[in-house]
């Protein structure tokens, strides 16, 4: 890991919040969304290029908590069994690999909850947490950026620009079925190399919430069938089961039961 060769300070104005990247990153992109801002930083700190920091959430055991963040009980299961570092710590890229951004939904009245996770995220309304994938638990709370590794980076290349006409579309019709958007973003990640567990996750945590947002359930083999389209020969069947098993909502893992709205 590089390190980290900055000063630590509360007050440090060099380190900025997800707000100020965003802020800065649309001065550059005027038409990039918080949620292609916050999948690039993710993909910069795990590749080292952003340093950052945060205040690191403690457990009394390292044991997987048996909820996930589909769960409305999630939030609570990790404040209650945690209890926040009171100072800033680096986060290194190779623990980025684990985690990914988490807002705290707060729902609207008839709205279901996996629809307001899926809307917090693409608000700044909510403190900045990161989640970890492996241990479905709440890891890390007050998330920072090193100033100059922003700038850096997206002054160098321009990858939410090139990314916002595929990302901006739905990936799943109402069918869910892959759409025109799906084969734009192919094209950015199409390789014979195997996928990352990070971007897998990332995907199939969309997915979730495009077909969740239209009241919409998924079975393993339309799961499997859309990751064939999406990455083909990058993935296979029991890796995307595993994904499955971690992410996909509890009704959407029930044998025997089908949705009348369920993906094909």
């Amino acid at each position: 890991m590089r390190a980290i060769g900055v000063q630590m300070s509360e007050r440090d104005t060099r380190w900025w919040t997800l707000g100020e990247v965003v802020d800065w990153v649309r001065g550059i992109h005027r038409t990039a969304t918080i949620g292609e801002i916050r999948d690039a930083l993710q993909g910069r700190c795990a590749s080292d290029r952003i340093r950052a920091r945060g205040h690191r959430r403690l457990y009394s055991s390292d044991r997987q908590l048996p909820i996930d963040h589909h769960d409305p009980n999630f939030v609570w299961f990790a404040d209650y069994y945690s209890r926040l570092q009171s100072w800033f710590e680096p986060i290194s890229a190779d623990e980025w690999k684990d985690l990914t951004f988490f807002a705290r939904p707060i729902p609207k009245s008839g709205e279901q909850y996996h629809q307001a996770v899926a809307r917090a995220l693409d608000q700044l309304d909510s403190p900045v947490e990161l989640r970890s994938v492996s241990k479905y638990r709440l890891a890390w709370m007050d998330i920072e950026f090193w100033q100059d590794d922003v700038i850096r980076g997206w002054a160098a290349a321009g990858d939410v620009a090139r990314q916002d006409d595929a990302r901006r579309e739905p990936l799943f019709d109402a069918a869910g079925r892959p759409t025109a958007g799906t084969a734009r973003l192919r094209l950015l990640t199409k390789g014979g190399s195997p996928l990352s567990d990070r971007d897998l996750h990332m995907w199939y945590d969309r997915r979730v919430a495009e077909l969740g947002a239209r009241g919409e359930t998924s079975s393993g083999e339309a799961d499997w069938e859309a990751a064939r389209q999406q990455f083909p020969g990058r993935v296979t069947r029991a890796r995307l089961r595993a994904v499955r098993d971690q992410l996909a909502p509890a009704g959407w893992r029930k044998q025997g039961r089908r949705s009348p709205g369920i993906a094909k």
